[in-house]
């Protein structure tokens, strides 16, 4: 995947925006994507930091005042259009010179000069737009939102500013920070006893010199007891003063282009900074911490983290002088930190805003998706994915309902293999059938994940639950206010349908999408892992299951079907599909025919022959077949009771297939790989692996496709 980052630093717009961008691009790095920046020359940027990272770095010209001044946007209609040194149309331009027409599957946008007109141009270069954003104050064309900050009424900051489709990350779950974080995160106990070390840090772009008149502030106060660790910009206007400042004093420390703040701020037992990004670092590790607000869209954060108590925040830039940060430092240093005040910090922020940023991104090349009963600790992503659904209903007070009445709910999470929630579904237990509800994240729903993710979620519901499960209709909207009602509504079943498979059978992975398309139709179905726990109704099918049903619980059912994979009567008993590819086949018959006291020997109601290449692993022919078994088990629902009219007695002469047992998997090593790949094509790597024996040792053989 290759990806895109639109990103500027500069003396006046700072750091932040490119240092939160690497952060993001070096964990997309990790999971093999390709990813370049496009920058801005303004003074102060940092391409060399970028490129010393191993990106791809390429710069726009500054245009002068002649060439920006035609065609520029009014004034007012950006608050910030002059940080983008060239006007918007110019820029969209060179952004999309600069990608070299060649398309990029993700272009990440950090930049408050940027809105939906300079997207709409740019879209036609990449797949999907992520905006990284903390002012709300302009319309966005994207596919994904990112504001990792804290204010009040987070979640309605965004409406009418982005597509209804587009999936907004909000808060600082999603906050991005370094990988490390994420570690430290668990390493850190809560702050307690007296001060004895003090972070300051006012990031790269401190014009009002707050990081001098701290240092000043804390020298007055004469504290030889406590350590001062000051992080400046060796780059800064101020610079050359506060190390003349700070000259032959062994208890402050300036420190300067660090790698990371957070082992400083693991050390120290109060902070005094911004109240930007860093806000987030320090909560991560529990550090209390004074801010003092740069820009005017640090405000509303500062004032939320203070209401919150997360931070104390001692005013604006132009309102807050040495007195008053001299006072402030002078309260903290008189009194034990606040034990409660670091531990809110810590439960603030975990640190793996990045992973689950760069998971949403992955999500529509998500692999399989896997799912899990939901707990109290998934509170904050479910309720969040509910408000991103819908916006009605205390989603908070109905989750816990669900939570708290395991006999009647069981609410279940669905995640990408990269961990992003993909879906809520909660089961109705409460009659004797189930019903099913979903709330599907946006972005999910859009890369078309709905039904694997309820197929998921039924999955793990048949893992975790004995007997028949009973489905009744469509899945619901989990946002619906009728949902939890004890309505059932009018019974418009066509047909009652189970399936009876083995407990972890193959084809598990493919039975809930079966089920799901029946019940879109109307049938009410059921799933049974055992033949004794069947309810009965008009139709079963036994599909990858190992033990013989009598004619007592056949008789539950109007008809039973099974589907086997051999040209019967040739073929019948158990395994055939690893019996053919042994005999080195290149065709394989998949037959549904009815089941009748002697082992697939019932009439024949249809049949389909999978065409094989020779290289198929045990993975890649278990889907044909499961691909196979929808179809026909789909073709004979829709076409029934029709399709009993193509039933055809089984002719010629009958062979049987053995039950396969582990030892079956033994080989000869003597003999060379060729001769035994088809042996490797059937190992089930897991259960059943290949093995061979060597100086009275057995050792296993697993085979797997290079990728």
């Amino acid at each position: 995947m290759r990806i895109a980052f639109r990103a500027d630093a500069s003396r006046q717009i700072g750091s932040g925006h490119v240092m939160r961008c690497l952060t993001l691009a070096n964990d997309l790095r990790e999971r093999d994507c390709t990813c370049l920046f496009v920058y801005r020359e303004h003074p102060g940027n940092l391409l060399e930091l970028v490129r010393q990272q191993g990106f791809e770095a390429i710069g726009l010209p500054l245009c002068d005042a002649a060439d920006s001044l035609s065609g520029k946007l009014p004034a007012s209609r950006l608050a910030h259009a002059d940080w983008l040194g060239a006007n918007w149309q110019t820029d969209a331009e060179q952004t999309l010179a600069a990608l070299g027409g060649e398309f990029v599957d993700w272009l990440v946008v950090d930049h408050y000069a940027i809105d939906s007109e300079w997207e709409q141009v740019v879209k036609s270069g990449c797949g999907r737009i992520l905006v990284i954003d903390d002012l709300a104050d302009r319309h966005h064309v994207c596919n994904l939102l990112l504001d990792q900050n804290l204010v009040a009424q987070m979640a309605e900051r965004y409406r009418g500013k982005v597509p209804a489709s587009c999936r907004q990350l909000l808060g600082p779950r999603f906050a991005l920070l370094q990988p490390h974080y994420a570690v430290l995160h668990a390493r850190a106990p809560s702050r307690e006893g007296a001060v004895r070390s003090v972070f300051v840090y006012f990031g790269a772009a401190d014009n009002a010199n707050l990081t001098g008149k701290t240092i000043s502030a804390f020298l007055s106060l004469d504290r030889k007891d406590v350590r001062l660790d000051v992080v400046i910009n060796p780059e800064g206007m101020h610079t050359p003063a506060i190390r003349e400042q700070v000259r032959g004093l062994a208890q402050v420390r300036l420190h300067s282009r660090l790698p990371s703040l957070a082992h400083l701020m693991m050390g120290a037992d109060v902070a005094v900074g911004a109240g930007g990004a860093t806000s987030w670092e320090r909560c991560c590790l529990g550090l209390p911490s004074l801010i003092v607000t740069l820009a005017e869209n640090q405000i509303t954060i500062a004032a939320e983290l203070h209401e919150r108590g997360l931070a104390r925040w001692l005013g604006h830039a132009t309102e807050v002088g040495e007195d008053q940060l001299k006072q402030a430092l002078s309260a903290e240093l008189a009194r034990d930190v606040d034990a409660n005040w670091s531990a809110r910090c810590h439960a603030a922020v975990d640190g793996r805003g990045v992973q689950r940023v760069a998971g949403a991104m992955l999500l529509p090349q998500a692999g399989k998706l896997s799912a899990r009963g939901a707990t109290l600790d998934d509170e904050a992503p479910c309720t969040e994915l509910l408000v991103a659904s819908s916006a009605r209903g205390n989603f908070r007070e109905q989750y816990r309902s669900w939570l708290r009445d395991p006999e009647s709910y069981q609410p279940v999470i669905v995640e990408s293999d990269s961990g992003y929630l993909v879906a809520l579904a909660v089961f109705d237990l409460r009659r004797s059938t189930i019903r099913a509800a979903i709330a599907v994240d946006p972005f999910a729903q859009a890369n078309g994940l709905r039904i694997s993710a309820l197929a998921a979620a039924m999955r793990e519901l048949r893992n975790g639950k004995r007997g028949a499960i009973e489905f009744f209709g469509p899945a619901e909207d989990l946002t619906d206010p009728s949902l939890g009602s004890d309505g059932r509504g009018s019974d418009s079943r066509k047909l009652s349908i189970s399936v009876c498979s083995d407990a972890g059978s193959w084809i598990n992975e493919s039975i809930p999408g079966l089920l799901l398309d029946w019940l879109a139709a109307g049938h009410r179905v059921s799933w049974a892992n055992t033949a004794d726990d069947l309810p009965g109704g008009d139709l079963c099918f036994f599909l990858s299951y190992g033990r013989i049903v009598g004619p007592v619980i056949r008789g539950r059912y109007r008809n039973c079907l099974v589907i086997h994979a051999s040209d019967l009567p040739r073929g019948r008993g158990w395994s055939p599909a690893s019996w053919l590819i042994l005999e080195g086949v290149e065709r394989i018959p998949v037959t549904l025919l009815e089941a009748v006291d002697q082992v697939d020997a019932g009439p024949i109601y249809s049949q389909e022959w999978l065409e094989l290449d020779g290289t198929e692993l045990i993975d890649d022919w278990h889907a044909l077949l499961a691909d196979a078994t929808v179809r026909l088990a789909g073709d004979f629902v829709a076409r029934y009771p029709d399709a009993l009219r193509d039933a055809k007695d089984q002719s010629g002469e009958p062979s049987s297939y053995p039950r396969r047992r582990p030892k079956d998997s033994e080989v000869d090593p003597s003999r060379p790989l060729v001769e035994i790949f088809n042996q490797l094509r059937i190992a089930d790597n897991d259960h059943y692996p290949v093995y061979f024996r060597h100086l009275n040792t057995e050792y296993c053989l697993r085979i797997n496709r290079k990728t």
